[in-house]
């Protein structure tokens, strides 16, 4: 699936229901992260929709909206909603994610249409496509026509092959509407949206989790590139071994992957920042429960005349604890960040401070 065209988007994008036969049925998850900052309105926002178990069986599935909002203060609010199946309509044939409270409908212009509530936060959000999707797919075969593969390499993309079947980002999101929370309301236009989509069959007794997020760029910034994104994923017995790496795209589309041997990460301190949790229940349950999340997370790396060096710095968190089949749990830390970015690239400087969205993925 190498898609290159915004017109494919509604196929590419659509979900990717399992067979009613599958034998681990009750693993299957499949969401959309919709993620944005405006900067002028000074507003982040991350939207999840997704669904969890047997989609067939309302006893064994539902689905789920879910809402972390960090405001202009700096204060973060979040909300989450669990759907029955019976009040849901997803398909193998668009993105449409369809409920009596919320509804996320793709549109014959190529855009996206977000309205309704997610508990007391109301949306009237209009998420055009301003980029081409991109696959998984895509991603291996652009990497592979300029590196060779590696065990490192070949051994991770055989444990997430085991886990996702569909993975897609839409790199480029231009927002508009409305946002209510705690009865404020925020007009948002920006074109630093993003988007992913991800699914499979997730066994959260078995998964060592992951490092992504994207830097929220906007090239018509001096210093800034169209996108920086990365993937650090954790695999192997003990979950010791880890494997990925960065991308940065220039404004003219040039792409340049820092691979693992060229990165080093560094974490350090420790975040004292404003936090949200999910479901609410967890600080009833788990009262002293605050995982760790640094204070600043450091990725450098240098291959040859090329360099980067990003400081993220997290502004507000949101940790979200997942319950496994087998009562393991996971916990996603969502993180709003700053990225202090300095880099070069075929001799052109990138440097800012960006707003960033980092998802931190760890066994509870």
């Amino acid at each position: 699936m190498l898609s290159s065209r915004v017109e494919d988007v509604r196929w590419v994008d659509s979900f990717d229901l399992p067979s009613i036969f599958d034998p681990k049925l009750v693993l299957y998850k499949e969401w959309h992260d919709f993620v944005f900052f405006d900067r002028k309105a000074n507003v982040f926002g991350l939207f999840n929709f997704a669904i969890h178990g047997n989609p067939y069986d309302s006893r064994r599935g539902y689905g789920a909206a879910l809402a972390f909002i960090v405001k202009p203060s700096g204060a973060v609010h979040t909300a989450l909603e669990l759907i029955p199946l019976a009040d849901l309509t997803v398909s193998p044939y668009n993105p449409d994610f369809l409920s009596k409270s919320v509804s996320v409908s793709y549109l014959g212009d190529g855009s996206f249409s977000i309205k309704g509530k997610i508990e007391d936060v109301s949306l009237d959000l209009k998420l055009q496509v301003a980029e081409p999707p991109v696959t998984m797919s895509r991603i291996a075969a652009d990497i592979l026509s300029t590196k060779r593969a590696t065990l490192g390499m070949l051994e991770a993309a055989n444990d997430m092959a085991q886990v996702w079947d569909k993975w897609v980002e839409l790199p480029k999101l231009e927002v508009a509407g409305t946002l209510e929370a705690d009865s404020e309301s925020f007009a948002l236009d920006t074109p630093t949206g993003y988007q992913d989509h991800e699914g499979g069959r997730f066994d959260w007794g078995s998964i060592n989790g992951w490092d992504t997020g994207v830097l929220l760029s906007d090239p018509t910034v001096a210093g800034e590139p169209a996108k920086v994104s990365f993937l650090f994923y954790r695999y192997g017995p003990s979950g010791s071994s880890e494997y990925g790496g960065v991308i940065l795209r220039s404004p003219s589309g040039k792409e340049k992957y820092f691979e693992s041997s060229l990165t080093q990460v560094v974490r350090s301190g420790e975040f004292t920042g404003p936090r949200g949790y999910l479901p609410g229940v967890t600080r009833v349950l788990y009262p002293d429960y605050r995982p760790h999340v640094p204070g600043t997370i450091t990725i450098s790396a240098v291959d040859g005349s090329d360099a980067i060096d990003i400081v993220f710095t997290p502004r507000a968190v949101c940790t979200i604890v997942v319950a496994g089949h087998d009562e393991a749990e996971t916990t996603f830390n969502e993180m709003y960040c700053s990225a202090a970015l300095h880099g070069v690239v075929d001799g052109v400087d990138y440097y800012g401070t960006i707003p960033c969205w980092f998802e931190s993925v760890r066994p509870r």
